[in-house]
């Protein structure tokens, strides 16, 4: 299967914060994200809907 990505805009709108705050998580190691050709950045979008989970919601 295959994965399905997002930007890092398209994941800060999705959760609803700033571009430089998702760009945090990732250095801070909070979202896993993969690095395409150049300086592309891709985060899953899984992992982006993760963050969307509410606490105690994912058992």
């Amino acid at each position: 299967m295959a994965r399905k990505l997002v930007t890092i805009a398209q994941a800060a709108e999705a959760v609803g914060v700033e571009d430089s705050t998702i760009r945090r998580w990732i250095r801070d190691g909070r979202l896993p994200a993969f690095r395409l050709a150049g300086r592309q950045v891709r985060i899953d979008v899984t992992a982006v809907d993760a963050l969307l989970t509410p606490i105690g919601a994912a058992k």
